[in-house]
Order: C-alpha cells, then structure tokens, then sequence
C-alpha cells in the first residue's frame, strides 16, 4: 500500500522531502533560536487548515499565545478567524507529563477531538530537559509522548532545540525516536549569517538530504530545493 503524504505548502519543502510528510508521522524541526523552526511549524498548521481542510492544533510551552497570533498576522495569516472557524486551536500551557502536575494530559486529546485536528505543531520539547535530567527518563517520556501523539492519528511537527554547524551538529533522543527530522541552521557566508534548511530523514520518503537555502520573507519560510547555500559553494 502506498504511503499517503500530507503536504505541507511550504515552498520547497515537499520538494525535498519527496512530496510531502507521511500521514500520521511524528517530524521534529530541529535548530538554534532565531533560525525559523516555529515558523516553519506555525505555518504547516496554517496551510493546513487553509489549503487542505485539515484543522490544526498547536501546543505552545514557552510562548504566549498573544504573541503567536502578533506574529502570524505579520504573515497575513489570520490565526483568529481560524480559531472562530474551528479550524485552530492554540494550546498554551505546558505539557503534562507522567508524575509531574505541569498541565493536564487531556487537554490535547480534548481539543483534537472537538475540531477534528489532522495536524499538530508542538513548540517546544525543551520542556523535557527541564524536568528530566536523567537521559534515560527524558528519552523514555518523549516516546511515550511522542506516541500518544501518533495514537492520534495526526501528522504532526515537534520542534526541537540544536546546536552546532553542519559538520559539528550535536543530536539528541527525540532526532532517532522520531520518523522524520528537519535540520535548520546558520551558516556563515562572509559578513553575514545564511539559513540553511536539510532533510535528514523522512521514514518511507525518497527524500533529498542536501542542504539547501532557507528565507523568510514577507509570506513566511522559503526553500530553495534546487540551489546551494552560498556559505556551501564553491569558490573561483
């Protein structure tokens, strides 16, 4: 049977990951602050609900939803009119998770159902670092989180804090448990700082791993599938 893909909508994305995301996968996009990780998952949800008649939830730990709604309108996306329409719901608290009372485990179960959410963006994951020092503990409650989420049967994006450049990246439980995972990262080229945007892995994808250029303009993230980042070109 063949794999059915969600698109995202984000230009050059699908591109890259050979036509979309698998239906009902778990993706974590991974990078430093400031590279475009929310956006990109902010905007997954918004084509979502849009493009594909596909309701969205997304599950906010650190911002608020004051500023998530500020930001998206600075996209033209508008989150409320959604949000009325019940094709969005924004979740701002954090996660709960198994002998820690920091939320409650319903609450995203509850709001999946009561729209219909097909897809689901949660930003962030950092939250777990928080409660769970010990390695084995943190990676153990992410996959039990991570398959609550796939018990869903939403496609859903995680996003993840990361460290380093492209030939010193530092990986951490959540790039192996989950099926697919997007790597976003600066690059310097000359002056100035490059984001570069590459698919590691996309479980049952033919996808294409090179690094590629990354913007954000004025309609959100951009992709540039068939160009290289001038920090990685070659010089005469």
């Amino acid at each position: 049977m063949a794999i059915k893909l969600v698109e995202t909508g984000i230009p050059g994305v699908d591109d890259l990951c050979g036509g979309g995301i698998p239906q009902g996968s778990v993706v974590v996009v991974s990078g430093p602050p400031g590279v475009g990780k929310s956006n990109l998952v902010l905007q997954f949800l918004y084509n979502g609900a849009v493009k594909d008649q596909e309701p969205g939830v997304l599950f906010m730990v650190e911002e608020s939803l004051k500023n998530v709604r500020e930001y998206a309108n600075e996209f033209g996306w508008d989150i409320n009119k959604l949000e009325n329409e019940k094709k969005m719901a924004i979740i701002g608290q954090a996660i709960c998770v198994k002998g820690y009372s920091t939320g409650t485990t319903e609450t995203l179960k509850e709001v999946v159902k009561e729209i219909g959410a097909k897809r689901i963006g949660l930003d962030s994951l950092t939250l777990f670092q928080y409660l769970f020092r010990d390695k084995d503990s943190r990676r153990l409650n992410i996959l039990n989180f991570v398959q609550q989420v796939k018990d869903s049967g939403c496609t859903t994006m995680i996003v993840s804090e990361q460290h380093g450049t492209i030939s010193n990246m530092q990986y951490a439980d959540e790039h192996f448990i989950a099926d697919g995972y997007i790597e976003l990262f600066w690059n310097r080229y000359r002056e100035k700082n490059e984001r570069c945007f590459r698919v590691v892995k996309m479980r049952g994808c033919k996808i294409n791993p090179d690094v590629r250029p990354m913007e954000i303009n004025r309609e959100g993230v951009v992709v540039y599938p068939t160009q290289v980042p001038l920090s990685l070109a070659e010089q005469p």
